[in-house]
């Protein structure tokens, strides 16, 4: 079948999104809050990605809505970087097309996820450039993301094991005289104890936030397979040459079990495809 431009732009768009995710679960996958460029990669990665993908789905319901036209540059631009503005809008058109499902609300670990990228995205990405060049009240990155890892690590752990890991960070610092205070990961003096027990916490429930994540994109992918059909059905009946393709086959990772994105650690070699 004879592919347009269009479809060849998508395609690239749609890998470089693709891509961009299977880093960042890669990299959230295998953090280590004590070496700080992890974080930022897992970041920049994740926030890239989640953009990229939804823009696709901004792109693909103008197409279904317009006689197949793409949004302007302007149209686009309005979003600048926000993830939020545009879960918010991806949101929108998934529930006018029965996608009812699969949404999070703020005040949920999924939502706070997406902010926090979004902050970053929008924000924080030069915090520490703007905190040499000029005091800012901005967050810094790295808190505000461990922030939202440690409430989530809170919320899927039972109290059993909480109070495991509190014990055995309580034992390490005991055995080792560490029983002073210093700066921990939430950007704050803390016992010695407390600080081993937050990143012992974070690091049990690195696959966690991957799960979190891909069960955010879900109602996103199916909206994007929704309207990839849409737009294809349209080029059909109008006798053009194609110009989407299934976008779908970009990001087959949305469909992994719970129980694979809790313990995969490796993503980035897990999918093999045309230009990956």
């Amino acid at each position: 079948m004879m592919a347009s431009a269009e479809h060849r732009l998508l395609a690239q768009e749609g890998h470089l999104a693709s891509s961009s995710l299977l880093s960042g679960f890669e990299a959230l996958a295998t953090i280590d809050y004590d070496r700080q460029g992890t974080v930022y990669s897992a970041l920049f990665s994740l926030s890239v990605g989640l953009e990229r993908m939804i823009k696709i789905a901004v792109i693909l319901e103008h197409k279904a809505n317009h006689e197949l036209a793409n949004p302007t540059d302007k149209q686009l631009r309005t979003f600048g970087h926000s993830i939020i503005d545009l879960y918010s809008a991806a949101r929108a058109a998934g529930l006018s097309m029965g996608i009812n499902d699969g949404w999070f609300d703020e005040n949920s670990d999924h939502y706070d996820m997406l902010d926090a990228l979004s902050e970053f995205a929008v924000a924080s990405r030069y915090y520490n450039f703007d905190q040499l060049s000029k005091r800012t009240d901005k967050a810094d990155p790295l808190i505000r993301w461990f922030r939202v890892h440690l409430n989530l690590a809170e919320s899927v752990l039972p109290n059993w094991r909480l109070e495991k890991f509190m014990a055995r960070a309580r034992t390490f610092c005991e055995d080792r005289g560490f029983l002073g205070w210093e700066w921990g990961p939430l950007g704050r003096i803390e016992l010695t104890i407390d600080a081993n027990y937050q990143v012992a916490i974070a690091n049990a429930t690195r696959g966690h936030c991957v799960w979190t994540l891909i069960e955010t994109i879900q109602p996103i992918y199916r909206l994007i397979d929704h309207l990839t059909d849409e737009v294809q059905k349209m080029e059909t009946a109008k006798g053009v040459v194609s110009t989407v393709p299934y976008m779908t086959e970009f990001f087959p990772f949305c469909l992994t079990s719970r129980e694979a994105a809790v313990r995969r650690r490796s993503w980035t070699t897990m999918y093999h495809m045309g230009g990956r």
